[in-house]
């Protein structure tokens, strides 16, 4: 008995003593408390513990399987590119094949058709004496269509041999090696049959040792077991060790040899077919230069065609819109006087007489922004605004104001400011004031002493960034502000603050900064108290400008007076810098086409409106100017549809006050009788 119980003792000891403990990274022994307290886990018997072993996976096994199973994806990844470019490649080798057919066939006809008509040719040629420099392209062209025929039915089997490489080279080697990581799978399965006998025998045995009563003889027939079985688990392990080892490498070794010999069958077959594509390309260069020759022959004969008949239209364009243009903008401006006079009757017709029928007059032709449009096209408006300054410089020496009694000079002044050229100055000038203003107009209640403070303060800040924006001025109100200066200098020479300011700050500035929103400012209507501020805004700008004060004693305007007049310098100094700044004009960022389709009509529309007035005063005045201006009005109706010119005449004919229009040069018969008076037929 004392044999059986030593043996006993032994079996359940042996993860301690290491008789039968086998290799330490299979098997795991439970022993983490060290014996510094009882351990649940450990269960012990009248013949000592019970085993407490446990079959571990090597982390080895697992690193090896995750690296095959990364290459496993990584060569899938591989076969289905090289598949891509294998279907890629056999669709594109199809048609090289099918391109080369109809190569050989066109080449027959071309060769077929061309030789007889070469012969032709050269007999032609040998009768006249002539050069042969057509039939020697035409020869060219047939030899590179027959180089083009035998190059391309080579290298059409290239195209094949590419795609056949990639299969047998790439492809089916690639799947030989996946097939070998699939091996893995008969391995792994021996190796967890293996694993799974292991854990059945030692959970015999720990069975058995736990039982009331213990059959010896039993524990004893399974230690023999287990020695087998882990003997035999031990060899499953080690012979998956190897696999696993030996196929990573092989992966590495296996892949790199396909890859070169892959490339090296690719090298061989490029060099085939470079030495083909080398003489095809000699071809190519020498037909891609008569191609490019030809197609820039023909190039810019049709730029040219076309930059001709662009020039005959734009002259077509200025000779029928040129004359009316050039009365307009062409001093001494007669037609834009008669044009601002006809105007002002309009905004302020005369009284009715008494008893006399209401006539409803048609609604205004609005022509002032389209009449800046020209002048701006042709460079004039600094011409036209100092004809204005010249005819208006005895009021201002007397009164300090510009074109106070000029209600459409002073809008077509208003328009200018609206023009892409002066809209940035204004914007740069009075934009984060403006804004200000409208976004706290609180702030700036005229009533209230803070808020005159901030005006001024509104005031001087524009007056500061004013002083520094001579090279932003627009030239025409550079070159009338220098003519206001040197008028004044005459007029009155000893004034020591002359209104010289009056165009820019009064008719300018004041206008932009009494409705923004009207000036492209200002995207939203402000509300009308910022409204109510910004126009006591542009009075002072108007003051300023025009050498005034407020009128008052209060506080307030004493304060007001007291701020214009410290910056009245300012304006002598900006100005003297003006005439010392460069005057050249500006480009003109309108084109004289949109001024034909887009200005011309509406003027052409105003002056049919009233011809007899205009011309009538032509009359009086100039008769050459008259026949000038017929011969403009004809111009622009000489190419008009003759349904339009007909439902002109209808309209106009309606009217007793209208003439009807002629087309022609003499667009209205007007003689004088011997008594001097005027007829008109």
């Amino acid at each position: 008995m004392s044999k059986f119980t030593n043996l006993l003792r032994k079996s359940s000891s042996m993860n301690l003593t290491g008789g039968t403990a086998g290799d330490r990274s299979s098997i795991y022994i439970d022993s983490s408390n060290g014996g510094s307290s009882p351990d649940t886990s450990i269960i012990n018997t009248p013949f000592g513990e019970a085993i407490n072993e446990k079959v571990i996976e090597p982390t080895e096994i697992k690193l090896h399987e995750k690296n095959l199973n990364d290459i496993k994806v990584l060569l899938n990844d591989i076969i289905k590119s090289c598949k891509h470019y294998y279907d890629r490649g056999e669709q594109y080798s199809k048609t090289q094949v099918k391109w080369s057919q109809s190569f050989s066939k066109d080449y027959e006809k071309s060769t077929t058709h061309s030789t007889t008509a070469q012969q032709v040719y050269q007999q032609q040629q040998q009768n006249n004496g002539g050069e042969t420099t057509t039939s020697d392209s035409n020869l060219g062209f047939i030899r590179a269509l027959e180089q083009f025929t035998n190059s391309i039915t080579k290298t059409s089997g290239y195209e094949s041999e590419w795609i056949n490489s990639v299969m047998e080279g790439l492809i089916k080697p690639i799947q030989l090696l996946i097939g070998a990581i699939d091996e893995k799978k008969q391995y792994r399965k021996k190796f967890d049959k293996a694993v799974q006998e292991y854990e059945n025998i030692i959970s015999k045995i720990k069975n058995q040792q736990t039982q009331k009563k213990i059959d010896i003889l039993k524990i004893y027939n399974y230690e023999k077991e287990k020695t087998k079985i882990k003997q035999n688990y031990e060899n499953v392990k080690n012979e998956y060790l190897y696999y696993l080892t030996d196929t990573e490498n092989k992966m590495h070794t296996e892949f790199l040899d396909l890859l070169v010999l892959h490339y090296e069958s690719m090298q061989l077959s490029n060099g085939n077919a470079y030495a083909e594509y080398a003489g095809i390309k000699t071809y190519i260069d020498s037909l891609r230069t008569w191609c490019l020759n030809e197609q820039d022959y023909f190039h810019k004969e049709s730029i040219e065609r076309d930059t001709r008949r662009i020039a005959e239209l734009q002259k077509e364009e200025d000779v029928k819109h040129q004359p009316i243009i050039d009365l307009l903008v062409s001093p001494p401006f007669y037609l834009w006087k008669q044009l601002s006079e006809i105007r002002k009757t309009e905004l302020f017709p005369p009284a009715p007489l008494p008893n006399a029928p209401i006539v409803v007059p048609p609604p205004p032709i609005h022509f002032i922004p389209n009449l800046v449009r020209i002048f701006e096209a042709r460079g004039q408006l600094s011409e036209l605004l100092i004809m204005m300054v010249q005819s208006d410089l005895p009021n201002i020496s007397m009164t300090g104001t510009f074109l106070s009694h000029d209600v459409v000079s002073c809008e077509f002044i208003d328009e200018i400011s609206n023009l892409p050229s002066s809209t940035p100055y204004l914007k740069y000038l009075f934009d984060q004031s403006i804004t200000n203003i409208i976004n706290y107009h609180d702030n700036y209640r005229i009533n209230t002493q803070q808020g005159i403070t901030n005006l001024i303060a509104e005031f001087e800040y524009i007056l500061n960034i004013f002083q520094g924006s001579v090279e932003y001025l627009p030239p025409p109100f550079k070159k009338a502000s220098v003519e206001i200066q040197n008028g004044l200098k005459k007029l009155s020479p000893g004034s020591n603050s002359p209104p010289i300011g009056c165009l820019l700050f009064s008719r300018v500035f004041a206008p932009v900064i009494a409705r923004p929103h009207q000036h492209q400012l200002f995207h939203v209507i402000p509300s009308d108290q910022a409204l109510e501020v910004l126009s006591f805004l542009s009075v002072m700008f108007t003051n300023f400008g025009t050498n005034q004060s407020f009128m008052g004693s209060t506080m307030c305007y004493q304060q007001l007076n007291e701020s214009m007049d410290r910056w009245k310098p300012v304006i002598t100094t900006f100005f003297d810098q003006v005439k010392q700044s460069d005057l050249t004009e500006w480009d003109s960022s309108i084109s004289l086409n949109e001024v034909y389709h887009q200005d011309i009509p509406v003027i052409q529309s105003f002056i049919k409106r009233h011809y007899l007035n205009i011309s009538g005063s032509f009359l009086s005045r100039d008769r050459e100017q008259l026949s000038m201006f017929t011969h403009a009005l004809g111009s622009l109706e000489a190419d008009d549809p003759p349904s339009e010119k007909q439902s002109n005449s209808s309209k106009h004919s309606s009217s007793p006050s209208t003439p009807t229009l002629s087309p022609h040069s003499s667009y209205l018969n007007i003689s004088v009788n011997s008594s001097g008076d005027e007829n008109i037929e």
